[in-house]
């Protein structure tokens, strides 16, 4: 039960990855679009501490929240190149 409500948990993280990612791609420059990531994923990061102890992964919850982290990151970064080539071929 526990690992089904991680796999949900992960899955809802990587969209909310994708849609922070592609908020921030609509940034002019890359230095505001990188530190819009890098402060989404650690937005990400403490939720995941906070609702990973309250789940009973108390003892991963440090593990959980830098996966989580490095994941945003990743996602994160590539949302936004992907939202800015997008309009560019319409």
């Amino acid at each position: 039960m526990h690992y089904e409500y991680l796999f949900w948990s992960m899955a809802a993280m990587v969209a909310a990855a994708l849609v922070g990612g592609s908020l921030c791609g609509r940034l002019r420059t890359p230095g505001p679009v990188l530190a819009g990531v890098v402060v989404w994923a650690a937005a990400v990061c403490a939720v995941v501490v906070v609702l990973s102890r309250s789940a009973g992964f108390g003892d991963q919850a440090a593990m959980l929240a830098v996966a989580a982290f490095m994941f945003s990151l990743v996602i994160g970064a590539a949302a936004p190149l992907l939202a800015r080539r997008i309009p560019r071929r319409h």
